[in-house]
């Protein structure tokens, strides 16, 4: 039997990165304008000289993405944007948590999790931009949120290590294929988007409400294959299979792949599953309650427009949704953005991520 000490630790370590629960990054409010100090947004606002001003809240704003984003709001529509940046899950739960009293204007970023959560709880309200009929895939239905920035959570392989006969089709092929076994990467720990996001889509393979946690026998049997038969790593996931490791497969974001292979010598190929890929969507959302909604709906409606789009695309070497923004950009985005997506059942996985998360770790992860 385990011990509680044993199991206690395991579950602090899984709280970190569960959907809904807080974890500890810092959030920070910066005003639009170069030079000024950082306020933060429920905070007396700095002097904007009669210009109007948002409050964005954001866990995609690092790199220099919100200074971006500040500065062309400021010089294209002159609104001051002041941003909040945080971990996906602390933004969501500060936005619960601030719900009868809210701080924020416009959302930015999150992945189909979060997006749910936000949804559930009634943070965000219907807008819909002139751009939204122009993107194909990830806007909401009821105009709740809409897509700007696609993320393929991909099945990657060096090339330079296995030929292109010998790689993988699916995810499956990974635990279900002798020869895969201890050639791939798994991180050892489920707090990452990427890791839930790849969860996602093989436990929506094999829903049965019937089942444990709504999983079925089958379903079980193969996510615990999974953990056995990989490789777990604590490093980045191209780091590892760029090593020593006898990985020569893994996980990874698809705009992180090209930072990669130059930063650790690999040539990457990746697999499309016959079911799709399970696609991230970075949005953008009106918040239920801004202070200053029109101006709200005025950047929601000038950021995803193609033009700002390309440009923002282009600065950070993201996948943007619109498809007349990949005009220009390298052909490696063109092809991301044309894989077929894997249509998940989020109102059915989203609530039960936690749950399953916490079986995982228990009992597969040990």
């Amino acid at each position: 039997m385990k011990s509680f000490f044993k199991k206690a630790l395991i579950l602090l370590v899984m709280i970190s990165g569960l959907v809904l629960l807080s974890s500890c990054a810092q959030e920070q409010a910066q005003p639009a304008q170069t030079g000024t100090q950082p306020a933060q947004a429920d905070e007396q606002q700095p002097q904007t000289n009669g210009q109007e001003t948002i409050v964005l809240y954001s866990n995609a704003l690092s790199d220099g993405r919100g200074d971006w984003i500040a500065e062309r709001a400021l010089a294209d529509l002159d609104i001051v944007v002041l941003q909040v940046d945080g971990g996906g899950v602390d933004i969501a739960n500060r936005l619960v948590a601030e719900r009868d009293n809210p701080q924020a204007d416009v959302l930015f970023g999150f992945n189909p999790m979060l997006w749910w959560q936000l949804e559930d709880n009634d943070i965000i309200v219907p807008h819909t931009p002139p751009w939204a009929g122009e993107i194909p895939v990830g806007n909401h239905a009821d105009g709740l949120f809409h897509a700007v920035i696609l993320v393929g959570n991909m099945l990657i392989y060096d090339q330079n290590q296995i030929g292109f006969g010998d790689t993988p089709g699916d995810w499956l092929d990974l635990w279900q294929n002798p020869y895969f076994h201890g050639r791939y990467a798994v991180p050892d720990a489920l707090g990452g988007s990427t890791v839930q996001m790849v969860l996602s889509g093989i436990f929506n393979r094999f829903i049965d409400p019937a089942g444990h946690l709504g999983v079925s026998a089958e379903g079980w049997e193969n996510i615990a294959a999974k953990f056995r038969h990989g490789v777990s790593t604590n490093q980045d996931m191209a780091a590892e299979i760029s090593g020593p490791s006898d990985a020569v497969m893994s996980q990874m974001w698809s705009h992180g792949i090209p930072v990669r292979e130059e930063q650790f010598g690999i040539s990457a190929g990746f697999a499309s599953p016959g079911v799709g890929v399970p696609f991230s969507i970075e949005g953008v959302a009106l918040v239920n309650g801004a202070s200053n909604p029109e101006a709200a709906r005025r950047f929601i409606d000038w950021f995803g427009q193609a033009e700002v789009m390309h440009d923002f695309s282009a600065e950070f070497g993201f996948v943007p949704a619109h498809p007349a923004a990949l005009e220009g950009l390298p052909p490696f985005n063109s092809v991301i953005a044309g894989l077929p997506h894997q249509q998940i059942d989020w109102d059915f996985i989203a609530p039960r991520m936690g749950d399953w998360l916490e079986h995982i770790l228990l009992n597969y992860m040990q």
